[in-house]
């Protein structure tokens, strides 16, 4: 039995890069924030924020003239220290949630000349990720923003 399904294309890392950048500029515009939202970085021991992506973004149509339609998977995290209380952990998920419904609701982000965001969406909604021996504790959610390219 043959395999149906074709290898994903990734986008060039430059273009990648350049989304991230123009992304997690746009996050921190979210009202309400605790802190700012950092790429790939929570610290250790205290309050923080995050963007994380969760494979590199890749080509899933391509169009007749050149051009093509990518998805870009991330997921944002809370790390918080909540000390056992769970209307800490609570609101860390109410926060995470309503910063996914503040993207899906907004005007896209610029993310470069050539590219306009199709859509920007919660993929699910917050859970809890990982627990630490320190007490901190991650919440995350998962989103995809899909774009596209004309040349």
């Amino acid at each position: 039995m043959a395999n149906d399904k074709k290898p994903k294309v990734a986008v060039p890392a430059a273009e990648e890069d350049q989304v991230s950048r123009k992304l997690l500029a746009w996050l921190n515009t979210c009202p309400g924030l605790p802190c700012a939202i950092r790429f790939e970085y929570l610290p250790a021991d205290a309050e923080g924020m995050a963007l994380s992506t969760i494979q590199a973004a890749y080509i899933t149509r391509r169009y007749i003239l050149g051009g093509y339609e990518a998805l870009y998977q991330f997921r944002l995290v809370y790390r918080l220290q909540p000390g056992g209380s769970n209307d800490k952990r609570l609101a860390a998920d109410e926060l995470l949630n309503r910063l996914g419904d503040w993207a899906a609701e907004q005007t896209p982000p610029d993310i470069g000349t050539g590219r306009r965001v199709r859509r920007i969406a919660p993929e699910t909604r917050s859970s809890l990720a990982a627990i630490y021996d320190s007490g901190d504790e991650d919440h995350q959610i998962l989103m995809t923003l899909k774009y596209e390219v004309n040349v």
